[in-house]
């Protein structure tokens, strides 16, 4: 995948920017706040999904403007394609629209299952050092870049989950809140151990890729090990889980459920399921959470995030874009040289203040970023 025209205006700061892309190596200059990292996230929000950098999206829109457009063709390995945002200030919330090869949308769905990106941020330390929510959303959003229901399952999981919370809050009479409960439980058990499968599977083809990348990155020196710990079918359910749920695991999971309805009805909340599952990341055996260095949870971060890529290569068959915001410069140069071997095949765009701190391949091009508007430094 190949983006090879990418115009944004009133995204954030970024004015009037129009661009032809190389296929391969993009690197995007510029001091700080003059808009770098919001290029990186414009192109991330053609994707549809939410910003890497948790941006509202309000917040999208500029001070000076009530509306942006972000638009980028792109070649994948079908056909010429293209993707379209556009918002508007409104009454209420800002009016979002998109468009997929010029045809109106009614949701981001449509966006996600066309355009695929990868980025990797200083922020994206959290996917080892952060807390469980973030590495189920890292798994979530992988697998459903594999296949796009995946988003949609999860979304179903999560309204059943609260209407479910909302009876426990209210502290029925014992068989009420069972003969409710019992309706979103059947709902919950399906949805859950079509989600806990689709973990373990994504799991098991996460460790044979980034077991090696980590390898690579760090030298040799360490070993790492991942393990999908479940609350509803343990801690290594990625050793266990077959590739397709079925009524027996459905029922296994009911049955936590059942289990669990006395301390859910007093806590008020439910305490096993998805929801509350983790990507335990240990590095020589060790949580690397609790025990890893920066330097090590760097390494690890980076290595997920690149066998995240090669992995969608691998099974959709073309790369998607690399996204690397100011991350490049962080790494030493033997680290930097393994990345760039890992994303030679793809199209990358590296922001960076300081360009004599990131090796560059042959080839490319290079832009300045100023103000919010881009010039073409020419190429390399």
């Amino acid at each position: 995948m190949r983006i090879t025209r990418l115009e944004a205006d009133g995204f954030k700061n970024l004015c009037e920017i129009a661009l032809e892309p190389d296929a391969s190596y993009n690197l995007i200059l510029g001091e700080n706040a003059q808009g770098k990292t919001n290029l990186l996230e414009a192109i991330w929000a053609l994707t549809g999904c939410r910003s890497f950098r948790g941006t509202h999206e309000r917040d999208y829109l500029p001070f000076s403007g009530d509306t942006l457009r972000v638009e980028a063709k792109f070649q994948d390995a079908r056909r010429q394609q293209s993707v379209r945002l556009a918002m508007a200030k409104g009454s209420g919330a800002p009016e979002k629209k998109f468009w997929c090869n010029d045809v109106p949308q009614r949701g981001s769905g449509s966006l996600f299952s066309v355009f695929h990106c990868v980025v990797f941020t200083p922020e994206d330390l959290s996917l080892v050092g952060g807390g469980p929510e973030r590495r189920r959303s890292f798994l979530d959003l992988c697998s459903a870049q594999l296949s796009a229901p995946v988003l949609a399952l999860v979304r179903r999981y999560q309204l059943v989950l609260q209407q479910r919370n909302a009876v426990l809050k209210q502290k029925l009479p014992p068989e009420q809140a069972y003969a409710m409960l019992d309706v979103w439980d059947s709902q919950l058990c399906r949805l859950g151990a079509e989600i806990a499968v689709r973990r373990a599977a994504y799991v098991r083809r996460l460790s044979e890729v980034c077991v090696p990348l980590y390898g690579e990155i760090a030298g040799g020196r360490e070993r790492i090990s991942l393990h999908y710990a479940s609350s509803i079918y343990g801690r290594d359910a990625q050793e266990h889980l077959p590739e397709k749920s079925s009524p027996e695991l459905a029922a296994q999971y009911l049955e936590k459920m059942r289990q669990c309805r006395q301390s859910d009805l007093f806590l008020g909340h439910t305490g096993a399921g998805v929801h509350r599952d983790d990507l335990l990341l240990c590095i020589d055996g060790r949580p690397a959470r609790e025990f890893g260095s920066q330097g090590q949870k760097k390494s690890l971060a980076l290595a997920l995030k690149l066998a995240q890529a090669q992995i969608y290569s691998q099974r959709r068959r073309e790369s998607p874009i690399v996204l690397l915001d100011d991350v490049m410069g962080e790494l030493d140069a033997r680290r930097q040289a393994v990345v760039s071997t890992i994303v030679q095949e793809m199209q990358v765009f590296v922001t960076t203040c300081h360009p004599e701190s990131v090796l560059s391949p042959e080839g490319g091009r290079r832009f300045l970023l100023k103000d919010g508007r881009l010039a073409d430094m020419a190429e390399k």
